[in-house]
C-alpha cells in the first residue's frame, strides 16, 4: 500500500508539474524559491517523522474521520484549474496554537509592540497588548539619552545674569521627554523585568491572591536589535534606532546591531514628513530621540544602511527578502501571512513560508466571533493576510510570535484614544469615515460595520446597558455597548464579581455571564493596541459615587475606611480607585495623645473633602467633627460662585495669629483675615465666622467671628445670606443647561448678581461678565444698570452644580440665540471636530486662552490659533468673559475627560457657521445697548450742518460751542479733533464762528463731535433725498466706499462719499477681537463697507469688508509711534530697520553691554563687541574702560546703527517684522561698520580656523572632566570658550586666571572647533593676546625633555598619576589634548609610602617633561608624554646631588651590587617578589631573600604597592636583570629601626664571640640567633663539646637558652654563619661567660616564653642541613655550581627580565602559584623521621625553587619545579620546550606547550601568545603541513586573529617560504582591511623580495580600504619603505605628494629629512664625496621648509635641526648660511 501511495503521489505531482509553464531548456522548476524551500521542508518532515505517510494521506484521514466516510477506491479526477486542498496546509503538529499576551505568557527578554500612553519627567508609560501596561525609565530609552542624564546629574550650570546673553543656550529642557516622544507613538519594547507583589484576599472558599505587577521595559536599540542577523537586513525591514548625532545633511542613527561595522544614516529629507506630522513644533530630531525607521537601501557590503521614517513609507514597509533566522523577526514589522488553521479563539498563520505565528480574536477585529466558522468566513484557509507582528518570544520554553490584523495597527497609526491619551491633531482619525475607509480594504462586501458614534467614552463613564457578545475562554467576556457600535468592551474575569466572591465559571450558553446577558459597567482602562475599552462589572465599583478625582468636590462628605496610619496622619480609602489623606492636625478638634488607638486600620471613618490637588492627583480630608457635621455653607474660593458671598456664615479653622486678628482657612486652600479681638484663639481651633467682604481679583476675604453662640443652626442659616435669599429654591432638577429662563435680581455683588428665576423661585447666579457680549466701557454702563429688582426677560442656563445646588445663568445675547437655535452642546462627548460653537473666555495664559462653553465644557485656544495675525500676548486680543465664536479643531481624550482644542481665527471660526448668529449681530447688539431699544431724538442731529463758536484751541483739537438745537440739551459742548480741523486750523481762533458738520453725539455726556472738513460741510443734497438713498443702499446691500473720520475705542465714525458724505458707524471690535483699534485704523483711511441699518433716531450702521490680517506689505496704518525719540527723524517704531544710522542716549553700563534709550518707549543695547572695527590697543581694567575708549559714557548721546531686534525677556533675536510692543522689544545696535547683508557669527555658521576678535567675559570654573575655561564674548549672542590649559603656559596665570584675564580685555582668537551637540564654540589663542600672558606651546615638538609645563590632574592610580596638557594645533583644529603621565618614581627626590597623597583631581601642577611624544603618537592623535615633579628635574641648579635621596633609575646600569635602593612591590608570587625600582627597571627578590624569618603568607606580607628597601645583590645589564634582597641581614641599617644596632653578615668577623639565643635544636646541631646580627648561625654537633663522645644537643640545650658562640666561618655568598660552642673556645673568658649567662637569665626566660617553636628560619634550616650531611663538600658544591652555570639556557626572544611594559599593560612576570612544595611542610615531615634518615630526606625533598631561579635547569624535574613556581611565565615554558627539542623529544615538547596553554591564566594573553608562537615555530620546523594547519586554526580560535596571521607570516618569512608568507598576508588583508599595519607589513615583504610593482599596487588598494584618517600614515610608511628597500626617487615622490596636501605638517618634513640623511649615510656617499654634493637634495629640503610660514616654535625647531645637520656634515660657510637665514626670519618677525 505504501508503494501505491507513493506512486499515486508521484503521478499527482507530475500532473501538477505539467500544468506549470516550464522553461524550454535547463530543467528549471516552476516553483518559486520560497515554495521550493517549503516543499523541501515538508518532504524532510515526512521522511524523518512520518514513516512514509505523506501530508496528503494525513489530510485524507482527517477528512474521513471528520465526515465518517470510508476510504474511496476510486481516484478523484480534477479538471480545469484545480486549487490545492486547504487541508494540505494544516499540520496540527507544525502550526502554532493561538497565543494571547498576558502577564503569565509575558517572558523576560521578549519583544513586544507598545504604544506610549503617558510621558512623565523620568519615565514613559507604555500600553501593551491586551490591556497590559509597562514602564520605561529614562535611562532605558537610548544610550545617548542616558549619557545626557548622567551629565545632567554630575554637573549643574551656573545661572547667568538676566541681562546677559548666553550664547547658544536654549530655553527648553534637554531632558524633556515630551520633546522626543508623543502620546500614541508606537515603540518596540524589550521586557526587562517583571516583578509582582502578592497580597491575600479572602473568599468564600478560601483565599484569592491579589497581585500588583510591574512590567519594566527597555527601548535600548542594542536590546531590541541584538538578535538580528546582519545577513537578514534588507529593504523594508523596520529597525528601532536612536539619533546618535545630528549632521549637516541628516542624522547618524544607532541601531544597536551587534556588528559594530553596520552604520545607519537618515537623510534630513526623510525625517521632515515625520516631524511635520507628529512633532510640528520641532525643527529637527534631537540626540537620543528614538524612531522606528525602515531600511530604504542597503550597501553591497551590508555595512551602510539608508533609513527613512516617512510615516507612509514606514507603514507600508515589508521585508524584501526572507529572513534566514526567526530571531530577525521584530515587533512592528508588516508581513504577509498565510492562514494555516482557524480556531474558535483565533488563527494560526505562517509568514515567509517558515515561521509560525498566531492572532487572537481581538487582534483580528473579531472580538464578537463565537465560533470557528465565523473566523473561517472572514479568513478562509490559504488566504494571504497583511499582519503586523506584535510579540516575539524566543525562549527555551517555546517560540511564540503573535500578530495583529487590526486596521490601525497595520496602518501603524494611533487610533483615537478613549482614555488617557492626548494625541496631536495629525494623529487623530478626524471622522467616522476615516476609520471606515481604513477598514474597507479588509471588509467583505456587505459586512461593513456601522461605526455610528465613534469616540470618545471618558474614563470612569458608567455604561448602563452592555451586552455580552462573546466569552473568551477563562480570560473574560467581550461586551457591546448599546450606545455605540464601534466600541468593544472587555471585562476580565476578576472584574466580573466582587473581590471577596468566588470567580465565576464562564460559559457561552449558561451562567450569569453567558452571551446576550445585559450588565452595567464602568470604564476603567483602554487598550491602545487592541482599541478595546476595559470595564468592570463589579457593582460596588459601578455604583461608586466617587470613582475619579473629577467626581470629588470640596466639602463633599464621604464614608471611608482607614488604610494606614503613620506619624503624619491617616490614609483613607474613599473608593476602589481613590485614596485620601488626613493630616494629623485634622484628625480631631482636640489634640489626641494616642491617635493610633482611635484610628485603627480597617475602621470606618466619616470625613469631608478639605482640598483637591489636581496637579498631584491627591485629596486632603478632614475628620474634625466641627467640619464634618457642619451644615453651614461651604466656602471654597474667593468668588461668590465659590461661596464667598458677603453675609454668609461658614465654618473655618484658625491657621495662625496675626496683628489685628487671625488667618483662617476655608476649603480648597482659600483663606481670609478674621477680624477679632478675642484672645482665646489659637492655631488649629475651629470656629464659625461671617464673610464681610471678598475680592476675587486680589484673592482676599475678610471675615468676623462676631456671632452669637446661642443662636440656633436654623437662625444661622437664615442669617448666612441677605433676606431675599431665604425664599429661593434649591431644586436644580427644574432646569437643564441650555434652557431659556427669566428672572429678577435679588442681590447685586461685586462679581455677580443673585437671581430669582420664575417658575419655582429657583436661585441662580448671573456673573457680571455675562451681562453682555461686549467688554469695556459699554460693559460698565450695562453693569451700572443692573440693580435689585432688575428683570431679565431672557436668560440661558449655562451651568448646574447639583452637589452645591447652584444654577449659573447668562444674559449674553449670543448665548441666548444659540440656545434658541438649539446650538448649545452641554456634554463634551457630543462635541466633534468641525463644529463652530459660541462660548466665552474663561482664562488667559501666556500660551493661549481657555474657552468655556455651557455645561462646564472647556477648551484651549493656543496662542497661534487666536488670530490670523501675529499675537504676542492673548491680553492684546481678548478679555476675560468676552464672548467668542470658536471652531473645534481637535478633540483628544485623556484621563480627566475630553480635551478640546479650538481656533478663534477669523479664517477658521466663521460666525455664520454657528447657525444662530449673523456677522452683523455683534454690531447691532452693541448699538442697541448703547442707544437703547427706541434710540434717541438727539441722534437725529448726526450729519447735520451747524455753526460753532471756537472756545479753545489745543494741539490735539479745538473746543467749540454748537448753535442751539431743539433736540439737544442747551449746555452741550463740541469738540473738533486735529485731523478734522487741519484744513481750517488758521481760522480756529477764539470767538470765531465756523460752519461744521456733526459727526457723533453722546446724549448722556452732552458732547458732540464735529468736523470742519470742506467735503462734509459743503454738502448740498437734501436730507430727505440722502435718507432715501441710504435706505435704498441698505435694502440692496450695496457696498460703498467709506472714509474714517473718527477712531473711537469701540467704533468708527465714517463718511460715505458716494452717498453724499452721509455719516455712518462701524465696529472696531468683533466677537473674537477686542484689541485696541488705534493701530489698525487711521483718520482718512479708505475702506469698503455695506450699510446695514438706516433708521430714524438711530445711528446708520455700516458693515466693513474684512481685510486680510497678514500682509507682507506694511501699511502706515499699522505703524507704532515712538515717544520723544532721541533722533528727531524717527516717528515710528518700524523706522528702526537694520542698517539705520540713528542716535541714542546711554542710560547705563552693565557688564559687557550699554543700555540705551532711543526714545521714551524704545530701549536699545550696545554690546562691547560692537564698539570697534579693530581691537583697541590700550590696557583696560574693566569693561567700562572699553566703553570709555569708544566714547560711550553714561548720559552721552552717541551715534549707532541698528542691528536688529530681540525679545527683552528671553533675549532671542526676532524678525524685523515681528509684532511686539516697543517696551517689550530691545533694539540691538552697533558702532562698527555694518552692512545689512552681513551675517552675525554664531555657533551655526562659524568654521574651524576662522579668526575672531572679542573681549574677555570671565572665567568659568570646570567640574568633573571639564576644565576651567576663559569665556570670550565674540558677538552679541556668541560666547566662545578658551580652555585655560590652552590659554597659557604659565603656572601663575593658570592658578590665578582672573588676575590676568580681566573682563573687558580685548583678545584675538581662532575657532578651534564647534560642539554642535552642546552648541559651544571652542577657541584657541591667535594673533594679539593678553599682555603679560605667555602663549601656550605651539606644537608637541616643543615639549622636549626638561621643559616646564602646566598640567591638570585627571586621574590618580596606585602607581601613576594622569594629567592633561594642551598645545596649540593646526588652523581649524581644537587644541591638542596631551596626556601626561607622572610615575610613582617621578613625584619627589625622596620616595614615600603614599607619593600621591597630596594631590586631587582637577588640581593644577607644574611639572617637567622627561620624555616627549614620538611622531607616530602625534599622527595618531593619542599623544602621551612623561612628566616629573622631582625638584632635581624642575630646579636642576637649586638641588644638589646630596639632596637626592632616591636617584632616578632608568636602566640596570644605574645600580651597582651592594647599593641600597627603595621601591614598590609590583607583584608577589610563591617564588618571590618583583619590585619596581624605576619607570622601566624592575628587580626580583627570591622568596629566600625576602626575610631572615620564615614568612607564612608571602603575598600578604608583600602586597602590591608596598614600599620596601632592598640591597642589590646582582646586576646583569646584558640580560636586563637586577637581583635584590630584602633580608635585613643583608640590607643592614637601612632595613628598619633595628638596623642601627644590628649587623649584616659581611660585618661579622671570624673569631668573634657573639651572645645569642638558641632558636632551634636538631640532631645535627643547634641554631643560634646573635643579639647584634640579622642572621642566624648553626653550631654543628661536633662543635658543641671538646670530647669525642657522641653529644645529644636536645639533652644539653633547650630553646631560648642564652649562650656564647665563637664565629668559625662566614660564608657571605651563601649567607651562612658557622658557630662553635666548645668550652675550649672560651677558656680564657670562662668567668665572663658564666657572668653573662647569669646576667641574661631573666631576659632569656622571657624570650623563651615568648618564642614560638615554629617561628624559625626555614630557608636557613634547609641550607644548614645540607652542610650537615657533608661538611667537606664545599669544593664539590662550587664545581657543581660552575657546571650548572655553563649549562644556562639563553633567554628567548621577546622575554624581558625587567618587565618594562607600561603600567596599563600586563607584564611578562611570573604569576601566583599553588605549589605544594612548601619548605615548612617538608620540614614538618622531616621532624617525624629518625635522626639517621632526616638529613638524607631533607636533602632530597628540600625546596630548591630559589636555586633553580638562579641556576640553569639541567633536567626535566628541574623544569617541573620551575614551572610550579612560575606557572604563568611563557619564558619558563618555552625553555622547557627547548629542553625537549634538544633531546629530540618532539612529542614531549608539544605536550609541554599544550600544558602551558591550559595552565597559564586566561588573563595573561601575551604569555599565551608567546606559547602559541613557539608551538607554531615547532610545527613549522618539525611537524607536517597538517599539524601546522591544525595548530594555526586553534590559535586563530583562541587568540587575536590578526596577530596570529602576522606572526605566522613572520615564521614563514624566516623559513624563506615567501609564498606561504604572502598567503598569510593576503588573508590578513582580506579580514582586517581597515588596519594599516597589515598593509604595511605586506608591502615590506614585497619590497624585500623585489616585488616592486605589487608593493606599489598595495598602496593604492590600501587607500581604498583604510579609513581616511589613516591615509597619511600609510602613505608615509610606504614612502619610508621605498627609501630603505625600494627606489629612493619613488620615496621622494610619495613624500612630495603628501607634503603638497599637508605643507604645514612639520612632522612629515622631519621624517622626509631623516630619510634623505639616512639614504646618504647608508650608501656611504658622504665618505666618498668630499665636495658635499651628496647633501644637495637635503639642503634644498631645508631651504624649502624654512621658507614656508610656520609658527615661531616650529621654525625654531627647523633651524636647530638644520644647524645640527650642517655641523655634522657641512662646512663653516653652510653653518653661517643657516645662521643668517635664522637672523632674517627673526628680523621679519620684529618688522
Amino acid at each position: 500500500m505504501a508503494g501505491k501511495r507513493e506512486k499515486s503521489a508521484t503521478k499527482a505531482s507530475s500532473k501538477k508539474a505539467s500544468e506549470i509553464t516550464d522553461f524550454p531548456r535547463g530543467g528549471s522548476s516552476g516553483l518559486t524559491p520560497l515554495e521550493f524551500r517549503e516543499v523541501a521542508r515538508q518532504a524532510e518532515q515526512e521522511v524523518l517523522f512520518s514513516d512514509g505517510v505523506t501530508a496528503g494521506d494525513r489530510a485524507e484521514k482527517k477528512r474521513r474521520r471528520r465526515d465518517g466516510d470510508k476510504p474511496s477506491k476510486k481516484k478523484s479526477k480534477k479538471t480545469g484549474n484545480t486549487e490545492i486542498d486547504p487541508e494540505l496546509l494544516v499540520d496540527d503538529e507544525r502550526v502554532s496554537a493561538v497565543e494571547s499576551i498576558t502577564l503569565r505568557t509575558l517572558a523576560k527578554g521578549a519583544l513586544v509592540l507598545g504604544c506610549i500612553a503617558a510621558i512623565g519627567e523620568l519615565e514613559l508609560r507604555v500600553s501593551l497588548p491586551n490591556g497590559l501596561l509597562g514602564v520605561v525609565p529614562i535611562t532605558s530609552i537610548s544610550p545617548e539619552l542616558t549619557t545626557l542624564v548622567e551629565k545632567a546629574a554630575e554637573a549643574a550650570e551656573d545661572s547667568e545674569d538676566a541681562m546677559e546673553v548666553d550664547g547658544g543656550n536654549d530655553n527648553d529642557d534637554p531632558l524633556d521627554l515630551k520633546t522626543r516622544f508623543y502620546v500614541g507613538q508606537y515603540v518596540k519594547c524589550a521586557v526587562a523585568d517583571i516583578s509582582s507583589k502578592q497580597t491575600a484576599g479572602t473568599t468564600k472558599k478560601g483565599k484569592r491572591a491579589k497581585s500588583s505587577t510591574r512590567v519594566e521595559l527597555t527601548l535600548m536599540p542594542e536590546e531590541i536589535n541584538s538578535r538580528i542577523d546582519t545577513d537578514d537586513i534588507c529593504e523594508g525591514m523596520l529597525l528601532t534606532a536612536s539619533v546618535k548625532s545630528v549632521e549637516d545633511r541628516g542624522y547618524v542613527l544607532n541601531t544597536g546591531i551587534p556588528s559594530s561595522k553596520v552604520t545607519a544614516f537618515l537623510p534630513t529629507s526623510e525625517a521632515q514628513a515625520w516631524l511635520s506630522r507628529w512633532m510640528p513644533q520641532a525643527e529637527e530630531l534631537r540626540p537620543g530621540q528614538l524612531v522606528e525607521a525602515a531600511v530604504s537601501s542597503v550597501s553591497d557590503d551590508r555595512r551602510s544602511l539608508r533609513m527613512t521614517i516617512d510615516p507612509e513609507a514606514v507603514s507600508q514597509a515589508t521585508p524584501k527578502d526572507t529572513y534566514k533566522t526567526m530571531a530577525s523577526a521584530q515587533p512592528g514589522q508588516l508581513v504577509s501571512a498565510t492562514v494555516m488553521k482557524a480556531w474558535d479563539r483565533g488563527l494560526s498563520l505562517r509568514f515567509m513560508g517558515f515561521y509560525d505565528c498566531s492572532a487572537d480574536l481581538n487582534a483580528l477585529d473579531l472580538a464578537a466571533a463565537r465560533s470557528k466558522s465565523e473566523v473561517e468566513k472572514k479568513y478562509p484557509l490559504g488566504k494571504s493576510v497583511l499582519v503586523r507582528i506584535l510579540y516575539v518570544s524566543l525562549t527555551a520554553a517555546g517560540k511564540i510570535i503573535t500578530v495583529s490584523a487590526m486596521p490601525h495597527i497595520r496602518a501603524f497609526k494611533p487610533r483615537p484614544a478613549l482614555t488617557g491619551y492626548e494625541l496631536p491633531a495629525a494623529a487623530r482619525l478626524a471622522s467616522e469615515k476615516a476609520y471606515a475607509d481604513l477598514t474597507a480594504a479588509d471588509s467583505d462586501a456587505g459586512s461593513k460595520q456601522d461605526y455610528g458614534k465613534l469616540w470618545p467614552i471618558p474614563y470612569g463613564t458608567v455604561l448602563d446597558d452592555c451586552i455580552v457578545s462573546n466569552v473568551v475562554g477563562t480570560a473574560g467576556v467581550s461586551l457591546k455597548i448599546s450606545t455605540t457600535k464601534a466600541v468593544t468592551a472587555f471585562a476580565r474575569t476578576t472584574q466580573l464579581v466582587e473581590e471577596n466572591e468566588e470567580l465565576p465559571a464562564l460559559n457561552k450558553h449558561s451562567g450569569g455571564f453567558h452571551i446576550g446577558t445585559r450588565h452595567r459597567a464602568r470604564v476603567i482602562s483602554y487598550d491602545a493596541i487592541g482599541a478595546v475599552v476595559g470595564v468592570t462589572l463589579r457593582p460596588s465599583v459601578v455604583d461608586e459615587q466617587f470613582f475619579k478625582l473629577e467626581d470629588m468636590y470640596p466639602g463633599a462628605q464621604i464614608d471611608g475606611k482607614i488604610k494606614s496610619f503613620n506619624d503624619n496622619g491617616v490614609e483613607v480609602t474613599i473608593s476602589s480607585n481613590l485614596h485620601g489623606f488626613i493630616h494629623k492636625k485634622h484628625l480631631s478638634d482636640i489634640a489626641l495623645k494616642h491617635p493610633e488607638l482611635q484610628f485603627t486600620v480597617g475602621k470606618q471613618l466619616s470625613c469631608r473633602v478639605l482640598k483637591i490637588i489636581q496637579e498631584q492627583n491627591s485629596i486632603l480630608l478632614t475628620s474634625r467633627k466641627s467640619l464634618v457635621q457642619s451644615k453651614l455653607p461651604i466656602v471654597c474660593g474667593f468668588s461668590e460662585a465659590e461661596g464667598a458671598v458677603p453675609g454668609v456664615i461658614t465654618q473655618a479653622v484658625v491657621d495662625r495669629i496675626v496683628d489685628g486678628g487671625a488667618v483662617v482657612n476655608f476649603y480648597q486652600g482659600a483663606n481670609g483675615l478674621l477680624l477679632t479681638t478675642s484672645k482665646r484663639l489659637e492655631p488649629g481651633k475651629s470656629l464659625k465666622c461671617r464673610i464681610l467682604s471678598c475680592d476675587s481679583e486680589r484673592r482676599r476675604i475678610r471675615a468676623s467671628d462676631n456671632i452669637d453662640p446661642n443662636v440656633s443652626l436654623e437662625e444661622l442659616l437664615s442669617q448666612s445670606a441677605p433676606s431675599q435669599f431665604a425664599n429661593l429654591g434649591t431644586d436644580v432638577s427644574q432646569v437643564s443647561v441650555g434652557d431659556i429662563v427669566s428672572g429678577t435680581v435679588v442681590h447685586v455683588g461685586a462679581n455677580s448678581a443673585l437671581m430669582s428665576l420664575e417658575g419655582g423661585s429657583l436661585g441662580a447666579s448671573l456673573p457680571a461678565g455675562h451681562y453682555s457680549d461686549h467688554c469695556g466701557a459699554i460693559a460698565d454702563k450695562i453693569a451700572a444698570r443692573v440693580t435689585v429688582n432688575t428683570r431679565f426677560e431672557e436668560l440661558v442656563v449655562i451651568g448646574i452644580n447639583a452637589e452645591r445646588k447652584r444654577v449659573i445663568v447668562s444674559a449674553k445675547p449670543a448665548l441666548i440665540k444659540a440656545a434658541k437655535a438649539n446650538r448649545i452642546i452641554a456634554d463634551a462627548r457630543n462635541i466633534t471636530v468641525g463644529k463652530t460653537l459660541v462660548g466665552w473666555v474663561k482664562k488667559l495664559t501666556s500660551f493661549g486662552a481657555f474657552i468655556s462653553f455651557p455645561g462646564s465644557v472647556s477648551a484651549l485656544a493656543p496662542l497661534e490659533m487666536l488670530s490670523d495675525r501675529y499675537v504676542s500676548l492673548p491680553e492684546d486680543l481678548l478679555q476675560a468673559d468676552q464672548t467668542v465664536v470658536a471652531h473645534v479643531v481637535a478633540v483628544d481624550e485623556s484621563i480627566d475627560g475630553g480635551k478640546i482644542r479650538v481656533s478663534l481665527q477669523r479664517s477658521v471660526a466663521d460666525v455664520a457657521a454657528t447657525d444662530c448668529l449673523d456677522p452683523k449681530d455683534f454690531m447691532l447688539d452693541y448699538f442697541k445697548e448703547l442707544e437703547g431699544p427706541a434710540g434717541s431724538t438727539a441722534l437725529s442731529v448726526i450729519g447735520r450742518q451747524t455753526t460753532v463758536t471756537v472756545k479753545q484751541k489745543h494741539p490735539y483739537g479745538v473746543v467749540v460751542a454748537p448753535e442751539r438745537m431743539e433736540v439737544v440739551s442747551a449746555d452741550v459742548s463740541g469738540f473738533v479733533t486735529a485731523d478734522q480741523a487741519k484744513e481750517r486750523i488758521d481760522e480756529c481762533k477764539a470767538g470765531a464762528v465756523l460752519s461744521a458738520c456733526i459727526l457723533d453725539i453722546d446724549p448722556e455726556k452732552n458732547i458732540v463731535d464735529c468736523s470742519l472738513r470742506s467735503a462734509l460741510v459743503s454738502k448740498k443734497s437734501k436730507k430727505a433725498r440722502s435718507q432715501k438713498d441710504m435706505e435704498s443702499a441698505v435694502r440692496k446691500q450695496k457696498e460703498t466706499s467709506v472714509v474714517v473720520e473718527v477712531v473711537k475705542e469701540d467704533y468708527l465714525v465714517l463718511s460715505m462719499p458716494e452717498l453724499d458724505h452721509a455719516i455712518g458707524f462701524a465696529m472696531t471690535k468683533s466677537y473674537n477681537d477686542c484689541s485696541k483699534p488705534f493701530m489698525r485704523f487711521k483718520v482718512g483711511q479708505r475702506l469698503l463697507g455695506t450699510p446695514v441699518r438706516a433708521e430714524a433716531n438711530k445711528r446708520t450702521l455700516v458693515m466693513l469688508r474684512p481685510e486680510p490680517e497678514a500682509s507682507s506689505k506694511k501699511s502706515a496704518d499699522n505703524k507704532r509711534p515712538v515717544k520723544q525719540p532721541v533722533d528727531s527723524g524717527i516717528a515710528f517704531f518700524e523706522d528702526y530697520q537694520p542698517g539705520l544710522a540713528t542716535r541714542a542716549k546711554v542710560a547705563s553700563i552693565k557688564g559687557t553691554q550699554a543700555n540705551l534709550d532711543l526714545a521714551a518707549n524704545v530701549k536699545g543695547r550696545l554690546h562691547i563687541t560692537e564698539l570697534f572695527d579693530e581691537l583697541p590697543s590700550a590696557t583696560v581694567k574693566s569693561p567700562t574702560d572699553v566703553f570709555a575708549l569708544a566714547g560711550v559714557r553714561v548720559g552721552d548721546v552717541i551715534d549707532v546703527k541698528v542691528l536688529g531686534l530681540h525679545d527683552a525677556k528671553v533675549y532671542k533675536f526676532l524678525p524685523i517684522t515681528h509684532r511686539m510692543s516697543p517696551l517689550k522689544t530691545v533694539i540691538e545696535t552697533t558702532m562698527r561698520s555694518f552692512k545689512t547683508d552681513d551675517k552675525m557669527a554664531s555657533w551655526k555658521n562659524v568654521k574651524p580656523g576662522q579668526v575672531l576678535s572679542g573681549f574677555v567675559k570671565g572665567i568659568q570654573e570646570g567640574s568633573g572632566s571639564e576644565g576651567t575655561t576663559v569665556q570670550v564674548s565674540l558677538t552679541v549672542s556668541l560666547i566662545g570658550h578658551l580652555p585655560l590649559l590652552a590659554a597659557t603656559r604659565s603656572i601663575d596665570v593658570a592658578k590665578h586666571p582672573a588676575r590676568f584675564f580681566v573682563p573687558g580685555s580685548p583678545i584675538e582668537v581662532q575657532v578651534a572647533g564647534v560642539d554642535k551637540r552642546n552648541k559651544v564654540v571652542q577657541l584657541a589663542p591667535h594673533g594679539r593676546y593678553i599682555p603679560g600672558v605667555e602663549l601656550p606651546f605651539a606644537s608637541v615638538s616643543e615639549l622636549v625633555p626638561g621643559l616646564r609645563v602646566i598640567a591638570q590632574v585627571t586621574n590618580i592610580a596606585p602607581s601613576v598619576m594622569f594629567t592633561n596638557l594642551c598645545v596649540a594645533s593646526a588652523a581649524g583644529k581644537s587644541p591638542m589634548r596631551i596626556q601626561g603621565k607622572i610615575d610613582i618614581f617621578d613625584v619627589a627626590d625622596k620616595l614615600s609610602e603614599q607619593p600621591f597623597a597630596g594631590f586631587k583631581r582637577g588640581q593644577l601642577i607644574e611639572a617637567a617633561v622627561i620624555q616627549g611624544a614620538s611622531n607616530s603618537e602625534s599622527d595618531s592623535g593619542a599623544v602621551k608624554i612623561r612628566l616629573s615633579l622631582r625638584s632635581s628635574v624642575l630646579c636642576q641648579d637649586a638641588v644638589s646631588s646630596q639632596d637626592i635621596v632616591d636617584p632616578v633609575i632608568d636602566t640596570p646600569a644605574d645600580v651597582s651590587v651592594g647599593q641600597v635602593v627603595r621601591g614598590y612591590v609590583k607583584q608577589t608570587s610563591e617564588a618571590g617578589c618583583f619590585i619596581s625600582l624605576g619607570r622601566t627597571v624592575t628587580g626580583r627578590a627570591f622568596i629566600s631573600e625576602l626575610s631572615d624569618e620564615y614568612i607564612r603568607d608571602v603575598k600578604g606580607a608583600f602586597p602590591a604597592g608596598k614600599f620596601v628597601t632592598a640591597i642589590v645583590t646582582a646586576v646583569d645589564a646584558g640580560q636586563n636583570r637586577v637581583s635584590l634582597s630584602l633580608r635585613p641581614s643583608r640590607v643592614g641599617a637601612a632595613a628598619g629601626p633595628d638596623g642601627e644596632r644590628k649587623r649584616r653578615l659581611d660585618q661579622i668577623a671570624v673569631g668573634e664571640t657573639l651572645k645569642g639565643t638558641i632558636t632551634r635544636i636538631e640532631d645535627y646541631g643547634v641554631f643560634v640567633r646573635p643579639d647584634d646580627a640579622f642572621t642566624t648561625g648553626l653550631c654543628y654537633v661536633r662543635e658543641i663539646a671538646d670530647s669525642d663522645a657522641p653529644v645529644d644537643p636536645k639533652a644539653l640545650y633547650e630553646i631560648g637558652d642564652r649562650v656564647l658562640a665563637k664565629v668559625l666561618k662566614v660564608d657571605e655568598e651563601n649567607g651562612k654563619l658557622a658557630l662553635g660552642l666548645k668550652s675550649s673556645y672560651f677558656a680564657e673568658g670562662s668567668d665572663e661567660e658564666s657572668d653573662a649567662e647569669e646576667s641574661d637569665a631573666e631576659a632569656s626566660g622571657s624570650e623563651a616564653s615568648d618564642t614560638d617553636p615554629s617561628d624559625n628560619d626555614e630557608a636557613t634550616d634547609g641550607e644548614e642541613s645540607e652542610d650537615n650531611e657533608s661538611e667537606d663538600s664545599d669544593s664539590e658544591d662550587e664545581e657543581e655550581d660552575a657546571e650548572v652555570s655553563n649549562l644556562a639556557l639563553a633567554v628567548s626572544e621577546g622575554f624581558h627580565w625587567n618587565d618594562n611594559n607600561s603600567d596599563d599593560e600586563a607584564g611578562d612576570q611570573p604569576q601566583e602559584s599553588d605549589s605544594d612544595s612548601d619548605a615548612s611542610d617538608e620540614e614538618a615531615q622531616s621532624k617525624s623521621k629518625k635522626s639517621g634518615k632526616r638529613s638524607k630526606l631533607q636533602k632530597v625533598t628540600q625546596d630548591i625553587t630559589a636555586d633553580l631561579s638562579e641556576q640553569a635547569p639541567k633536567s626535566a624535574n628541574d623544569f617541573e619545579r620551575l614551572v610550579m613556581g612560575s606557572p604563568d611565565s611563557s619564558f619558563v615554558w618555552i625553555q622547557f620546550m627547548t629542553y625537549y627539542l634538544s633531546q629530540s623529544e618532539i612529542d614531549q615538547a608539544r605536550e609541554v606547550a599544550e600544558r602551558a596553554l591550559k595552565t597559564i591564566s586566561p588573563r595573561e594573553e601575551q604569555e599565551k601568545m608567546n606559547v602559541w608562537v613557539a608551538l607554531l615555530n615547532l610545527e613549522q620546523h618539525f611537524g607536517s603541513n597538517e599539524t601546522l594547519d591544525n595548530t594555526l586554526k586553534r590559535a586563530l580560535q583562541y587568540m587575536n586573529p590578526k596577530h596570529v596571521y602576522l606572526q605566522m607570516a613572520k615564521i614563514y618569512e624566516r623559513a624563506d617560504q615567501i609564498a606561504d608568507a604572502e598567503r598569510m598576508h593576503k588573508i590578513a588583508i582580506s579580514k582586517f582591511s581597515e588596519s594599516c599595519k597589515v598593509w604595511v607589513l605586506y608591502g615590506l615583504l614585497c619590497l624585500k623580495n623585489d616585488k616592486i610593482v605589487e608593493s606599489r599596487d598595495l598602496l593604492a588598494r590600501a587607500l581604498r580600504s583604510l579609513p581616511k584618517r589613516k591615509h597619511v600614515k600609510a602613505i608615509t610608511q610606504f614612502g619610508q619603505m621605498e627609501f630603505k628597500h625600494g627606489e629612493p626617487e619613488r620615496g621622494r615622490t610619495v613624500f612630495e605628494g603628501v607634503l603638497g596636501t599637508y605643507p604645514k605638517r612639520v612632522d612629515l618634513w622631519s621624517v622626509y629629512l631623516d630619510m634623505e640623511i639616512t639614504l646618504v649615510t647608508r650608501q656611504g656617499l658622504d665618505e666618498v664625496d668630499s665636495s658635499g654634493q651628496c647633501w644637495e637634495h637635503t639642503r634644498k629640503l631645508f631651504e624649502r621648509v624654512t621658507s614656508m610660514k610656520h609658527s615661531s616654535k616650529k621654525m625654531k625647531f627647523l633651524f636647530k635641526r638644520w644647524l645640527k645637520f650642517e655641523k655634522d656634515h657641512g662646512s663653516e660657510a653652510t653653518i653661517e648660511h643657516v645662521k643668517q637665514r635664522a637672523r632674517e626670519y627673526v628680523n621679519s618677525l620684529g618688522a
